[in-house]
C-alpha cells in the first residue's frame, strides 16, 4: 500500500506515466530536425546588429556606452534583451536534454553477458547529452558574469555620487555634529579608454551569445546525426523488444 493506494493501482498508474515518458521521448527525437531550424530562423531576428565586433563596438560607444550613456544608470539593454533570448534558448535545451536522458534510461536493457554493442551506442549517447547538459548548465551560471565584470568597469569610472562629511561645532551645547553634502565627480581624465574599454565589453558579450546559439545548433545537429544512424541501438540495444516496432527515420 502507498497512501492507502494498492500495489496494482500503483502499478497502474506508474505504467501509464512511463508509457507517456517513453511517448514524450520518440516525440523529442523525431523533433530533432525541427529543433535546428528553430534555432537557425531565430539567430537573425535576435541578433539584429549587423557588422563585425568593431562596428558593433562602435555602435555601443556612441549609444549604450557613452558619458552620457552610462550617466544615464541603464545598462545596455541591447545585450541585456539578447542575453534574455539566449537564456530562454538554453532554458528550452536544458528541459529536451533532460526528457531525451529520461528517455534512454527507460530503454536501458538488463545487465547480462552477451551482444553489448548496442548497449555500449546507447550510453555514448546518455554520455553525450550529460556533456550537452553541463555546457548548458555553465553557461547559465556565466550570465551573471557579464554583469559582475561590467559593473566592475562602471565602478572604475568613479562616475557615482560621492558622500562627504563635514563637522560643525554647536556653539550652545558645545557638541560636534555631522552635517552631510553631496558631489558628483564630473571630470575623469581616464573617461576615454574607459568608455572604449566599456564598449569592447559589451561587444564582445553580444559575439560571445552569438556564438552560443550557433553552438546550441551545432548540438541539436550532434544529436540529430547520431540518432539518425545509431537509433535501432539507442532504442533497442539488444534487438528489437516484443510490440515495440517503433520507426523514425
Amino acid at each position: 500500500m502507498l497512501n492507502g493506494t494498492d500495489s496494482a493501482t500503483v502499478k497502474r498508474e506508474l505504467d501509464q506515466l512511463l508509457e507517456t515518458y517513453d511517448d514524450d521521448g520518440e516525440h523529442l527525437l523525431k523533433e530533432l530536425p525541427l529543433y535546428i531550424l528553430e534555432v537557425e530562423k531565430k539567430i537573425p531576428t535576435i541578433f539584429t546588429l549587423t557588422g563585425d565586433v568593431i562596428e558593433v563596438e562602435e555602435s555601443f560607444a556612441a549609444e549604450e556606452c557613452s558619458a552620457s550613456g552610462i550617466r544615464s544608470g541603464k545598462p545596455n539593454l541591447r545585450v541585456v534583451d539578447v542575453g534574455k533570448a539566449v537564456a530562454r534558448e538554453i532554458d528550452i535545451a536544458i528541459d529536451r536534454l533532460s526528457r531525451l536522458q529520461r528517455f534512454v534510461l527507460m530503454h536501458v536493457p538488463k545487465e547480462e553477458d552477451g551482444n553489448n554493442f548496442g548497449v555500449a551506442v546507447q550510453g555514448q549517447f546518455y554520455s553525450k547529452l550529460s556533456k550537452y547538459l553541463k555546457w548548458c548548465d555553465a553557461i547559465q551560471d556565466e550570465a551573471k558574469s557579464y554583469h559582475h565584470s561590467r559593473a566592475d568597469i562602471l565602478r572604475r569610472m568613479e562616475l557615482d555620487e560621492k558622500l562627504e562629511y563635514r563637522e560643525t561645532v554647536c556653539e550652545k551645547e558645545d557638541k560636534v555634529t555631522k552635517s552631510k553634502a553631496t558631489k558628483t565627480v564630473a571630470n575623469v581624465p581616464h573617461m576615454g579608454d574607459l568608455t572604449c574599454y566599456l564598449a569592447r565589453h559589451d561587444a564582445l558579450q553580444y559575439f560571445t551569445l552569438k556564438n552560443i546559439m550557433q553552438g546550441l545548433i551545432s548540438m541539436y545537429v550532434h544529436c540529430y546525426v547520431y540518432v539518425k544512424n545509431n537509433y535501432e541501438k539507442i532504442r533497442w540495444p539488444r534487438g528489437r523488444s516484443e510490440g515495440l516496432n517503433m520507426h523514425m527515420y
